[in-house]
């Protein structure tokens, strides 16, 4: 290689070794924050079918938690109120690893069904082993139906649990 490219290479080098490093520093520094979900993105989530923070606050279950089995799946299910707005929610915990791809909960009344329907309702997603609260329509409260796992990416329902009424109704 010619003595001037060597040269060239060898500051180039140089510059790089100490501006790179400073970059990455500078990027660090005046990297955004942002600030955390509080009550102003309720009408954001409650837009997207999720329940505003607010009613989460002072929720209480009077009933025992329900356990839901087939096969290899167990669902820990508790219906839970919440005082200040008297909203309802079903509270889904798996008590094993969803070693399922992209699982969706619906709701359909009626007997066990073969499909999704249009009358079936998403009540959200659930993964993994951590607890999901959805929030309670009222076209399903008191009402007789099916809890439906459905893959959204193999496009079938992996378990319909029979969800007993009582689950599913308000307080009074």
């Amino acid at each position: 290689m010619v003595i001037s490219r060597r040269q060239v290479h060898l500051y180039s080098f140089v510059i790089l070794a100490i501006v790179l490093p400073l970059c990455f520093v500078a990027g660090l520094v005046w990297r955004p924050t942002f600030a955390p979900v509080d009550a102003s993105a309720d009408a954001l989530f409650q837009r997207a079918g999720f329940a505003p923070y607010s009613s989460w606050e002072n929720q209480e279950s009077k009933r025992k938690p329900t356990l839901l089995q087939q096969e290899n799946i167990q669902l820990q299910i508790e219906t839970l109120f919440a005082q200040a707005s008297n909203d309802v929610f079903l509270k889904i915990q798996p008590q094993s690893d969803l070693q399922l791809p992209d699982v969706l909960v619906y709701w359909q009344p009626g007997t066990p069904p073969e499909q999704l329907s249009e009358t079936s309702i998403l009540l959200g997603a659930l993964s993994g082993v951590s607890n999901r609260q959805f929030l309670i329509p009222e076209a399903m409260q008191g009402q007789p139906g099916h809890l439906l796992l459905f893959s959204q990416a193999t496009k079938e329902i992996i378990s319909a649990f029979p969800l007993d009424p009582d689950l599913t109704q308000p307080e009074r």
